[in-house]
């Protein structure tokens, strides 16, 4: 039995680290999405402030 487990391991192993990895890769691109939208709305509430001031 223990045999076994020791053959298994490493493609455990592997399996995890991928999984981890795809995990990061989503929660970045999730994570720059969000940044990208506020940076939006930033420059959406600028261009309103300045139009107000030119009134």
């Amino acid at each position: 039995m223990t045999e076994n487990v020791t053959q298994f391991l490493p493609i455990l192993f592997m399996l995890v680290l991928v999984a981890f990895v795809i995990f990061i890769v989503f929660f970045l691109s999730g994570h720059f999405n969000r940044t990208k939208r506020i940076e939006e709305k930033l420059d959406k509430a600028l261009k309103e402030i300045a139009e107000k001031k030119k009134k």
